[in-house]
């Protein structure tokens, strides 16, 4: 009789694969079931251990991954410009490359080395993958697989030590339990240690995230924020003449702030009123000046486009005097002349009564996302004189190795002029708000986002995430944030693990190339005749 075959591993069919595929996708906002995303990658792991490296077996994960892709960033299809919105849904079909290329190189390294190595390989080369992502701004840098986990407040916490790359080698842990874990695998010693090791993995985070909130930082004071959100489509605000804008914001600025003021001086207010400081220009410990508040907060494109240095002297001017009156600092988003032809940088211009005007320029822009135009190339901090201001432009939130730069520097609270409005009430809006929750979470500082038409929120060192305007509603939200001094581990030492996997990653490449090349080969086996 032959021989009989080893049964084969379960899972292990192209429909398994993309059935793990689409539960990554589930596990992304705006449904974010991040659990999916511990066992998600198992279908594919069962198929890369069973299939031998090949142009096949790479278009045939590339399929699959697609069909996340589509599933998480199809939103970009809404823009309002056609031509922008078929450069967005292009973008789509490079979103799947760095993974896809990532299991088929570790697949050849477990071919040639065996399991282990491969499984080894594997992390590496997708953390080195993603890393590389994350430098350029080609596509949006929305399939991480620690992107996965920004629903789980209780697991992302493991963030203030390695940013989204730790978060990422953690996912790929878990499912590399869970494969082991599987029938055939592994011997049944093997499997209890895999099951063990996947019940470790999910309670560690959960555990540092509680010591971590039980020894957090006493914020060294709280500065008051005004969120102006105009409440239009963005259509509607696009299409506005800029003064009528400015005149919009301002209106409801005064208006709040008189509404402010008038239920401070009642005398049954709850909250008593603050008093006023011995000198109109001195400003408090906790960043209040004698208006009550520390900042007001306009949304993107909220002032005229200055055609030149001049003009936008004569902007910022008008704007100290506007300021000045209120006796508050105003942080309002812009587009200004940067480069040698005039052309515009989106901008972030921050006001304070007594002081020069400061601007910062966005710095990283993803090109079919962010508005055209050049970018900045300093980093700036905007000093309201009670906070140390960190401005994030449109997209630049997604990037936390730029937006820890800031922090490093001394920033003790993140503002982000949003721009995901533009895709309308999309999915779009919620995994730009949560995949930015990382931001305060990787940083340990309070994050403002302001946006046009809806979704403006303040997402706490923590991560909470409070909504502070509703979606096409105008309002003026007034918030308390606390300003914290500390650096985290992941702000002292930025994308460490990233760097490391690369290294590691290049390094393995080259001795698994030089094993294969100069290893003997090993003869080959003759074949026995059978006996007359």
């Amino acid at each position: 009789m032959g021989r009989r075959r080893p049964p084969a591993l379960p899972l292990n069919s192209l429909g398994w694969s993309l059935a793990g595929a689409l539960a990554l996708a589930l596990s992304l906002p705006p449904l974010g079931v991040y659990p999916l995303a511990w066992v998600g990658l198992v279908p594919l792991l069962v198929r890369w251990s069973a299939r031998r490296p090949s142009w096949a077996y790479a278009r045939e994960l590339y399929a699959v991954l697609l069909a996340a892709s589509c599933c998480v960033g199809f939103w970009v299809l809404f823009n309002p410009d056609p031509g922008t919105a078929a450069l967005g849904g292009a973008t789509l079909f490079l979103v799947p490359v760095p993974l896809t290329a990532a299991f088929v190189a570790s697949g050849a390294v477990r071919h040639r080395h065996g399991l282990g190595a491969g499984l080894v390989a594997l992390a590496l080369y997708v953390i080195a993958a993603e890393f590389l992502l994350l430098q350029t701004s080609v596509t949006l840098p929305w399939l991480l697989l620690g992107h996965t986990q920004v629903a789980g407040l209780e697991f992302i916490q493991i963030a203030d030590l390695g940013g989204v790359s730790l978060l990422s080698l953690w996912v790929l842990a878990l499912n590399g339990a869970a494969f082991l874990a599987l029938p055939r695998a592994g011997r049944a010693g093997e499997r209890g240690v895999a099951v063990a090791a996947f019940a470790t993995l999910v309670a560690v985070p959960v555990v540092y995230g509680a010591v971590r909130t039980a020894q957090s930082d006493v914020p060294k004071g709280y500065t008051r924020v005004g969120v102006v959100q105009p409440g239009l489509s963005p259509r509607a605000w696009a299409e506005a003449p800029a003064e009528d804008r400015v005149e919009l914001l301002a209106r409801a600025s005064d208006a709040f702030l008189a509404r402010w003021r008038a239920d401070a001086a009642a005398p049954d207010s709850a909250a008593p009123p603050d008093p006023a400081p011995p000198d109109p220009d001195a400003v408090r410990p906790d960043g209040l000046r004698a208006s009550g508040y520390g900042l007001l907060v306009w949304p993107r494109a909220s002032l005229p486009r200055p055609g030149s240095a001049a003009e936008a002297a004569a902007l910022f001017e008008t704007l100290d005097r506007w300021a000045g009156r209120r006796d508050l600092s105003l942080l309002a988003g812009a587009r200004l002349p940067a480069g040698d032809d005039g052309e515009a940088a989106s901008a972030a211009v921050l006001v304070r009564p007594g002081a020069p005007a400061a601007t910062y320029l966005q710095m990283r822009r993803v090109s079919f996302a962010d508005a055209a135009g050049v970018t900045g190339d300093r980093r700036a901090l905007l000093d309201t004189g009670g906070a140390r201001v960190a401005a994030a432009v449109g997209f630049e939130s997604v990037f936390g190795d730029h937006v820890r730069r800031f922090t490093r520097d001394g920033a003790d609270l993140v503002v982000v002029l949003a721009r995901h409005d533009l895709w309308g009430r999309s999915a779009g809006l919620d995994q730009h708000l949560l995949f930015t929750r990382l931001r305060a979470v990787e940083s340990r500082r309070s994050v403002v986002l302001s946006t046009v038409s809806g979704g403006s929120a303040v997402i706490q060192p923590g991560g909470a995430v409070t909504e502070v305007a509703g979606w096409m509603e105008p309002d003026v939200a007034s918030v308390d944030v606390p300003l914290f001094r500390g650096q985290t581990f992941y702000v002292r030492h930025g994308d460490w693990l990233g760097r490391w996997a690369l290294g590691l990653a290049l390094a393995l490449s080259v001795a698994a190339v030089a094993v294969g090349r100069y290893a003997p080969r090993p003869a080959p086996k003759r074949r026995k005749l059978a006996p007359a």
